[in-house]
């Protein structure tokens, strides 16, 4: 067996151990034989004292990072708190980019009295802030946020009461679709980088219809071609 090393522990590993200790009472020489048992380390028992006084704050954060170990401290933590409860509120409703998150740190900092020159909020700062709560570009995915919850949630009663005058395989379903069938994929198998064709986007606009028991499929139809998306 390999000589345990000496160690700085993660955070999965300090929120691992504080659960532990929620639920196992023990002495700070049980937790070191403990932990060495499980992750084969050494550690000092007043570094167990030290994250067991933190269990709460622990216990209650996100981890968005486990392998991490050592954490700068955050200048003005009640801006980037106020500034990533700002994301979470408007992330579903806006497209949110680097520039307008900068410009919205700037407004807390005012409301805020950050003193000038505290923060520079420049890009570096930016990338700081999105590493530190776990903010990355995505792409977004179909256009389910486009559709209106609250009237959908209106209408179902009166939809729900005139299907229930007609048995289900009665009641279809009919939903429309684009078919790029000469579309080329945008990945290949070659030796060095190559360069990519103007895409052929002519589609056929296609219906697809079923009904409520699934018992009669129509054939797909095809409604319209086009040259264009």
């Amino acid at each position: 067996m390999p000589p345990k090393s000496k160690v700085t522990l993660s955070d999965s590993q300090k929120y691992e151990i504080c659960l532990y200790a929620q639920n196992n009472t023990k002495t700070r020489k049980e937790y070191v034989n403990w932990i060495e048992q499980k992750w084969n380390v050494t550690v000092n028992e007043s570094t167990i004292t030290r994250i067991l006084q933190k269990s709460e704050k622990i216990l209650n954060t996100e981890i968005t990072n486990p392998n991490a170990k050592r954490h700068k401290s955050v200048v003005v933590p009640e801006l980037e708190l106020a500034l990533k409860e700002f994301i979470l509120i408007y992330q579903d409703k806006a497209i949110l980019s680097e520039a307008m998150l900068i410009e919205k740190a700037k407004q807390l900092a005012d409301g805020l009295e950050v003193p000038d020159g505290t923060l520079e909020f420049s890009a570096g700062w930016l990338q700081k802030f999105k590493k530190h709560n776990g903010i990355h570009q995505q792409k977004l995915h179909g256009e389910a946020s486009s559709a209106d919850l609250e009237a959908i949630n209106d209408a179902l009663p009166l939809l729900k009461s005139i299907c229930e005058n007609y048995p289900l395989e009665r009641i279809y379903n009919m939903d429309e679709t684009g078919l790029f069938y000469r579309l080329e994929p945008d990945r290949t198998l070659a030796t060095h980088r190559l360069f990519g064709r103007k895409k052929n986007k002519e589609r056929l606009s296609i219906a697809l219809c079923a009904n409520a028991d699934g018992s009669h499929k129509l054939d797909p139809l095809i409604i319209g071609k086009s040259a264009k998306p």
